[in-house]
Formats: structure tokens, C-alpha cells, sequence
């Protein structure tokens, strides 16, 4: 069996991360990072996958919260389809500084809030509620049940919000949380898309 956690290291160990936006008034623009152990961004196939799904009525307007935010391209991407703001929660300054740098380039620091902090934590002191969230934690790393069983009991959502989980294919999340219900499940390659509805939205 493969580790995933080794094969993130390999995928890192050239160097810095640059990755493109899909879609959007940004789409072609280039976000690049620090190198890091644990950065493993969102592949332009799957990111494009993920919005295909979710459709621009989701996305336009939304207010949209990106855990474990590493380089930013869920978020970003958000934002550059429309989105209204996006919050980064990121544990690195390094990397919080990364997405500063991205955000100022694409001109989207108006739109945006990088807080360097755990996810767990930023959970307990948000104040605002999010409609898209998107989480993708170190494939080595297990918070699923205690993020999605507090976003679950209404925390931080906004009614009919929408929750994207990015997780390794092997670890198969619940069918619910609480009053997240999962209505769509892809694989690609060895990554797993989950995603979770908050009162109706995705049929």
C-alpha cells in the first residue's frame, strides 16, 4: 500500500507550488507557494471538477471559508467565480504570507482574510457565517469527524450552506453530520471529493 503521506513529500521535494486558476475572471492566472511538507493543492482537474459541480449559482455571492487553506487555489478560485469574500485559515505564517502575496497579485485583498491558525480553532472563533467551505487537511491527519460534527451542529454555516471535504480515497466520511447530509461522492485518482449540503442546495 502506498503512503500517502510520503507520496506528498516526494510531490514536494522540487520545490515551490505553482498551480492555475480554472475558471473565472482570473482563470489562467498562476498562484505559486512556498514549498512545504504538507502543501498539497487541489489539482487544476479536480478544482475544475469541483466548481463544474457545485455551478455558478452556488459560487456567485458566496461567502465562502477555506480550511487548511495551503495555497489558497479553493478559495482563490472561489473568488474569482464570482464569490463575495473568502476567509484563509492556514496554520503557517510562512504559508499565510504565500497567500497574502497570491491574493494581493490577483487583486483580491479587498475580497479577502488570511487568519494563521489551527482549523480546530478557527472554528470556535469565527463569528461569521459561511455559505461555501471548503477542507483539505494533510492526507496524514484525521480531523474529520470533529470538524464536520461541529460544522454539522450549525456552527459557522449559513442556512443551505455548502461543505466540500478533500480527503484521501480510502477514508470514507459518514453520510452525515448532524445537518450536513452528503449528497455527491467522486474519485479522482487518489483523491475523494465529498460533498455536504446544509439545507437543500445540491440535488
Amino acid at each position: 500500500m502506498r503512503n500517502p503521506e510520503r507520496r506528498g513529500r516526494r510531490a514536494n521535494a522540487a520545490g515551490p507550488t505553482t498551480t492555475r486558476l480554472t475558471g473565472g475572471s482570473a482563470r489562467g492566472r498562476v498562484i505559486r507557494s512556498v514549498d512545504g511538507r504538507d502543501l498539497r493543492p487541489t489539482s487544476e482537474k479536480v478544482r475544475s471538477a469541483i466548481f463544474s459541480i457545485l455551478g455558478p449559482d452556488v459560487v456567485a455571492g458566496a461567502t465562502v471559508l477555506d480550511l487548511y487553506a495551503g495555497t489558497g487555489s479553493l478559495g482563490m478560485e472561489a473568488l474569482s467565480r464570482a464569490a463575495e469574500s473568502a476567509v484563509f485559515v492556514e496554520a503557517s505564517e510562512v504559508i499565510c504570507r504565500s497567500i497574502r502575496a497570491s491574493l494581493a497579485e490577483l487583486e483580491m485583498t479587498d475580497q479577502a482574510r488570511v487568519v494563521r491558525a489551527s482549523a480546530e480553532s478557527a472554528l470556535g472563533h469565527d463569528e461569521e457565517d459561511f455559505s461555501l467551505v471548503f477542507i483539505d487537511p494533510p492526507y496524514r491527519i484525521d480531523p474529520w469527524d470533529s470538524i464536520l460534527g461541529r460544522m454539522g451542529s450549525g456552527d459557522l454555516l449559513a442556512d443551505n450552506a455548502v461543505v466540500i471535504a478533500e480527503h484521501y480515497y480510502k477514508r470514507e466520511l459518514a453520510s452525515a453530520y448532524g445537518g450536513l447530509v452528503k449528497t455527491t461522492h467522486r474519485r479522482y485518482g487518489d483523491t475523494a471529493i465529498s460533498i455536504f449540503d446544509f439545507g437543500g442546495t445540491i440535488a
